[in-house]
């Protein structure tokens, strides 16, 4: 399938997914989607985090916020160091599920996921896209440990890898780093499988293998 063919169908199943949520959020039964997030989440171990870049509702939202920032060339800001830090997102998840206990405990009428993905948004006005998914999101911590040995992932080649760093500068989630030789390399437990880097790549020596 022809890469244009493949960023229309993504398009397509993000708004499906989009408008379903939506609809789930109006008939209060917005807990279904963790059935969706639990099918995303087995899947992962195989295909890797497809949930994230064509299904995820938050990363639907973040895209046209990026495309009016790169059109208007809008700066965001960069996180904190110590917001970077590994442990932290550990944190995050841990207090995402205590969260959902609680409310389920207590009998709070409070729809926890609904507002994780209004504080997605909020912080990703501000704040570089990056950081909601490699150190806050929980859903994407979830996944950043399942996706790690999946067989289908996205690879660079670094033999014909012309070094230009065009894939690095588009990928959301900063999941391509650059070796000392200034070849890029990507790490497949924080790639969302959105094919910018591949539709960036002026070389194409970005794809998606077994």
């Amino acid at each position: 399938m022809k890469l244009k063919a493949i960023n229309q169908l993504r398009t397509v199943i993000e708004v499906f997914f989009l408008v379903f949520f939506i609809g789930l959020t109006i008939n209060n039964k917005l807990q279904l989607w963790f059935g969706i997030f639990l099918i995303g989440t087995i899947l992962s171990t195989i295909i890797g985090r497809y949930y994230c870049g064509w299904i995820c509702p938050m990363n639907t939202l973040f895209r046209p916020i990026d495309f009016i920032y790169r059109k208007f060339k809008i700066k965001r800001l960069k996180p904190p160091v110590i917001l970077s830090k590994t442990w932290l997102r550990y944190l995050f998840l841990i207090l995402f599920v205590v969260s959902m206990v609680a409310v389920r405990v207590i009998h709070i009428k409070i729809n926890i996921l609904l507002y994780v993905v209004i504080l997605s948004v909020f912080i990703t006005l501000f704040i570089e896209e990056s950081f909601w998914h490699k150190a806050v999101c929980p859903f994407g911590t979830i996944l950043s440990l399942t996706s790690r040995k999946s067989t289908i992932s996205m690879n660079i080649d670094e033999n014909n890898c012309i070094s230009c760093g065009k894939c690095q500068k588009v990928c959301p989630s900063e999941s391509i780093s650059t070796k000392e030789n200034k070849k890029r390399f990507n790490l497949k437990q924080e790639c969302l499988m959105c094919y910018q880097c591949i539709e960036a790549c002026p070389v194409k020596v970005c794809n998606i293998t077994k």
